[in-house]
C-alpha cells in the first residue's frame, strides 16, 4: 500500500462505504424478513473482520487494496442481488433442507463485503503496526459518516439506494487507492455510473419481501391494489386498497353495524392498520363506537376530554369523536401515516386529519406525554398493531417503550381524579399479551401511598381482545352495574371486576376453562405464585427489560423442539432460540478463525508476549466495545424516538469519536486508562435511566446532542485499546496484527448475539456492566514491557 494522504483517504472512503452498507442492509433485512435478522447484520460485519484477520496470516503478498476495494464494490452489488433471488424462508427452514444453503449463501454474499474492507484495513494496520493509529482511526472516522449517510440516502430514495451509494463510494475508495492515473478516472466513472439507480430505482429492482410478510398476503387478495407506497428516513409504508379488510378488533358478535370500507397501511411489511372510511359526526360511526370494545370507556365518562394513544390509521380517534368526546389529542408515532391521512387519503378518511376537534401531537407516546401539561378525562391506548401469534416468536427482539411500567406509570398521571385509562389488547393463546399487560397495570396502580388497585380495576374480553380500565378512585356500584349491563349487551364476558360472581363467567365467548379469569384474579391477590405457574413470562416489562413480546421461558424448550417442523411458526416457537442459534454459530466461527490465525501467526522473537494474554486482551476490548454499543443501541431508543436514530446516532458518535481517540492512543497509558473507561461505562448504568426521563420532552434534536455528549467521552476510550495494544504489540514482539486482527473481530461478532441474549435476560444495566467488566479484564491481561513511558511503549 502507498503511503501518504490518498491512501487514507482511500481507507475512509471504504469504511464509510461499508458502514454505510451495514446500516442499509440492516433495514433491508428488517423489511424483508423480520426485526430479529438485525442482529446478524452486526455479526456478519464483525465477523468478517475477524476472517479477514485469517487472510491476512496465510498471504505471501497483499493483493493491491485497490482491487480489493474495487472487490467490494462488486460484492455489494451481488449480495443484493442474492437477496432478490434466493430469499431466506425462516418458516419453512425446519422442514426444508434447502433453506439452510439458501441462508448460508444469503450470509456469505452480505458478509464478503465486510471481508474485503476489512482486509484493506487490516493490511493497512500490518503495513505499520506503530503507526496503526493512522489507517485505524482513518477507518474509524470514514465509517462515522456511513450511518448518517444511509440515513439521508434512505429518506430520499429508500433503503435499496443505499446499496448503490455503498458501491459508488467503494468505487471512489478504489479510485484513492490506485496509483495509476487512468485507473483513477475508470474508477472514478464507475462511481458516477452507480449513482444512476438510486436517482430513478426501476421497480423491479426494489426489494422482493418474505411471502409470509403481512403485505405479501394482502397483495394476493383478489381484489387488492397497492393505493400508495413511501419511504422515510426510518420506515416504509406501503397501503393496499381491498374489499375484503375488515379490522375492527374485538368487534361485539352482537352489533349490527354497516361496516364502512377500509384500506391497510403497513408498516416495513407489518400490519395491517385501518384506514376508514367513515364520518365521525354520523350515526354510523355512533352505532359503530358503542360496539367497540373502548366504548363502555366512553359510556362511563360521556362528553370526556380525550387522550389517545397510539391511534395507528386512526380508526380510534374516529371512535372517541363518535362517541361524544368534547375533544381529542391524538399522539401519533410515525409521520407517514398522518401523512397518508393528512394527504392522499384525506378524502377517504372523511378529512379526519384536519378535523378542528381534534388535536394532533407528532412524536412517540412518551416523548409526546412527557410534553403534555394537559390531563384528561379519558385516556385510550388504542389496538393499532396486528395480532402477533407469540409461537412465532418474530417479534421477541422488539422494543417497546409504549407498554412499559414507567409509560403506563405516566399515563395514569395524566389523569384527571375522575379519569379512565383503557387499554385493548389482543388475547393470547395461550394467555401472554394480554396478561401482560395487566401484570403492568397492576404494577402501575400499586404506587406507595395510594389505595390497592383490587377496586379500582377491571377487564373483559371479546373473542380476540381483552380490554382493561383503570382509575384512580374505586368504581361505584353504580359505575359497575353500568358495566355489567353494557358488557351483556355487547357479548363480552368480564376477566375481573371488583365484585365478580362466578356465574357472570365466561357465558359469551366461551372457553373450556376460563384460563384468563385465573390468572388476572391470581396476579392481583399473589403475582409471585402466579407467575410461577404461568405458562409463559408474563411478568410486567420496564424501561430496562422493553421487550413486551418476549415471553419464552426456559421449560418451554422440550415443547418447542417437539414443534419443530410441525408448525408454520417459524423456529418452533421463540425469537430467543433464533439468538441462541445464532450464538452457536458465530461462537464456532470464532473459535475456528481465532485458532486458524493463531496457529498461522509469525513466530520468534526474544521478548514475544504470552499468546494467551495478548489473544485475550484483544478480544476482551473487542467484546467491550460491542456489547456496549449494541446494548446502548436498544437502550437509546426511548430517548431517541426511533431505533433507525438511535442506530445512527450511536454508531456515527463512537466510530467519530473512538477514531478520534486513536490518534492520541500514543500519548495514553493504557494502564489508567481501561480501569476509567470501564467505570464511566458502569456509571451509564444509573445515569442514562436518570436522564432519559427529565429530557423526554425536550426537542429531538436538544437529545440527539444530549446522546452525543454522553457517548463522546465513551468512544474516545473506546476507541484506544486497539490503536495501543498494537503499537504495544510491535514493540515487544514479532508482528501479530492479523492475529489481533482476528481476536478483536471475532469477539466483536460474539458480542451481538451475547449482548442481545443478556438485555432479553438481565436488562440494560446488567450488560453495560458486563461491558464495563471485559475493559478490566484487558486491564489485567494488557501486554506489559519495561518501558512503561506512554510516549515509547503506549502504556
Amino acid at each position: 500500500m502507498r503511503s501518504g494522504r490518498p491512501s487514507l483517504w482511500g481507507i475512509a472512503l471504504l469504511s464509510c462505504a461499508s458502514l454505510a452498507y451495514e446500516v442499509g442492509l440492516t433495514r433491508l433485512y428488517a423489511i424483508q424478513q423480520f426485526y430479529h435478522f438485525a442482529f446478524l447484520v452486526v455479526s456478519l460485519a464483525v465477523m468478517s473482520l475477524a476472517a479477514s484477520g485469517l487472510l491476512l496470516s496465510v498471504q505471501r503478498r497483499t493483493p493491491p487494496l485497490a482491487w480489493m476495494a474495487a472487490g467490494f464494490s462488486v460484492a455489494v452489488l451481488a449480495s443484493y442481488l442474492v437477496l432478490q433471488l434466493a430469499p431466506f424462508d425462516s418458516y419453512s427452514i425446519a422442514w426444508e433442507p434447502r433453506q439452510i444453503l439458501i441462508l448460508a449463501l444469503d450470509v456469505a454474499a452480505a458478509g464478503a463485503p465486510f471481508l474485503l474492507s476489512g482486509w484493506v484495513t487490516g493490511a493497512s494496520l500490518a503495513q505499520s503496526p506503530a503507526e496503526a493509529r493512522r489507517p485505524y482511526a482513518a477507518s474509524l472516522l470514514g465509517g462515522a459518516l456511513g450511518p448518517p449517510l444511509a440515513l439521508v440516502v434512505t429518506d430520499l430514495g429508500g433503503a435499496e439506494s443505499v446499496i448503490f451509494i455503498s458501491v459508488a463510494l467503494g468505487l471512489a475508495a478504489a479510485s484513492a487507492l490506485t496509483t495509476r492515473r487512468e485507473g483513477r478516472v475508470v474508477l472514478l466513472a464507475l462511481a458516477g455510473l452507480a449513482l444512476a439507480p438510486p436517482i430513478r430505482m426501476p421497480a423491479s429492482w426494489r426489494l422482493r419481501l418474505s411471502p409470509y410478510k403481512p403485505l405479501a398476503m394482502a397483495r394476493l387478495l383478489p381484489d387488492a391494489r397497492q393505493a400508495a407506497s413511501t419511504w422515510s428516513a426510518f420506515a416504509r409504508l406501503d397501503v393496499v386498497e381491498s374489499s375484503a379488510f375488515h379490522i375492527f378488533p374485538g368487534l361485539s358478535l352482537n352489533a349490527r353495524v354497516e361496516l364502512p370500507p377500509q384500506h391497510a397501511a403497513f408498516l416495513d411489511g407489518e400490519g395491517p392498520m385501518p384506514l376508514t372510511a367513515i364520518d365521525a359526526s354520523g350515526p354510523q360511526a355512533s352505532e359503530l363506537a358503542a360496539a367497540m370494545p373502548s366504548g363502555l370507556g366512553y359510556a362511563l365518562r360521556p362528553g370526556a376530554s380525550t387522550l389517545v394513544l397510539r391511534p395507528g390509521g386512526g380508526l380510534e380517534v374516529t371512535l372517541a369523536l363518535a362517541s361524544g368526546a368534547t375533544s381529542v389529542t391524538a399522539i401519533y408515532d410515525e409521520p407517514l401515516i398522518f401523512e397518508a391521512l393528512s394527504g392522499p387519503f384525506l378524502g377517504f378518511t372523511r378529512s379526519l386529519a384536519v378535523d378542528p376537534r381534534v388535536q394532533w401531537i407528532a412524536g412517540p407516546q412518551r416523548s409526546g406525554l412527557a410534553r403534555l401539561s394537559d390531563d384528561f378525562d379519558l385516556i385510550v391506548i388504542s389496538l393499532s398493531d396486528p395480532y402477533r401469534p407469540i409461537r412465532s416468536g418474530a417479534f421477541s427482539l422488539n422494543e417497546e417503550y409504549g407498554l412499559t411500567l414507567q409509560a403506563l406509570t405516566e399515563a395514569l398521571q395524566h389523569l384527571k381524579p375522575d379519569g379512565l385509562l383503557v387499554l385493548t389488547r389482543w388475547l393470547g393463546t395461550p394467555p401472554s399479551d394480554e396478561t401482560r399487560a395487566w401484570a403492568t397495570l397492576v404494577a402501575a396502580m400499586s404506587t406507595p401511598g395510594a389505595e390497592g388497585p383490587e377496586d379500582r380495576m377491571l377487564a373483559y374480553r371479546s373473542m380476540r381482545t381483552a380490554t382493561l380500565i383503570a382509575s384512580p378512585r374505586s368504581f361505584s356500584p353504580a359505575e359497575l352495574a353500568t358495566v355489567r349491563s353494557l358488557l351483556e349487551a355487547s357479548g363480552y364476558d368480564p376477566i375481573y371486576l371488583p365484585d365478580l360472581r362466578p356465574e357472570e363467567l365466561n357465558r359469551h365467548n366461551q372457553l373450556p376453562e376460563d384460563v384468563y379469569h385465573t390468572l388476572f384474579t391470581g396476579w392481583m391477590l399473589d403475582p409471585e405464585t402466579t407467575l410461577s405457574r404461568a405458562e409463559m413470562d408474563v411478568r410486567p416489562t420496564s424501561d430496562d427489560r422493553p421487550f413486551y413480546f418476549q415471553f419464552f421461558r426456559w421449560r418451554q424448550t422440550p415443547e418447542v423442539l417437539a414443534q419443530l417442523g410441525m408448525t408454520w411458526q417459524p423456529f418452533g416457537g421463540s425469537g430467543f432460540l433464533v439468538l441462541l442459534l445464532l450464538l452457536g454459530v458465530v461462537l464456532i466461527l470464532a473459535l475456528g478463525l481465532v485458532l486458524l490465525t493463531a496457529r498461522l501467526a509469525p513466530r520468534g522473537g526474544t521478548s514475544r508476549p504470552s499468546p494467551g494474554r495478548s489473544m485475550l486482551y484483544f478480544a476482551a476490548v473487542g467484546l467491550g466495545f460491542l456489547v456496549i454499543e449494541v446494548t446502548l443501541i436498544q437502550q437509546l431508543v426511548l430517548l431517541l424516538d426511533r431505533p433507525g436514530l438511535s442506530l445512527v446516532t450511536v454508531l456515527g458518535v463512537l466510530l467519530l469519536s473512538s477514531g478520534l481517540g486513536s490518534l492520541i492512543s500514543h500519548r495514553v497509558r493504557l494502564v489508567r486508562l481501561l480501569p476509567s473507561l470501564a467505570l464511566y461505562a458502569a456509571i451509564l448504568t444509573w445515569a442514562i435511566p436518570w436522564l432519559s426521563p427529565s429530557a423526554l420532552g425536550w426537542p429531538l434534536p436538544a437529545r440527539v446532542a444530549l446522546c452525543a455528549a454522553v457517548l463522546f467521552p465513551l468512544g474516545v476510550g473506546m476507541g484506544i485499546p486497539f490503536a495501543g495494544g498494537l503499537r504495544l504489540l510491535e514493540r515487544i514482539g514479532p508482528p501479530l496484527v492479523p492475529w489481533a486482527w482476528t481476536a478483536n473481530g471475532a469477539a466483536s461478532g460474539v458480542a451481538g448475539p451475547v449482548a442481545a441474549l443478556l438485555v432479553l435476560s438481565a436488562g440494560f444495566k446488567t450488560t453495560l456492566v458486563v461491558g464495563a467488566a471485559m475493559y478490566l479484564i484487558a486491564w489485567l491481561v494488557a501486554p506489559r514491557h519495561r518501558d512503561a513511558g506512554y510516549q515509547s511503549s503506549g502504556m
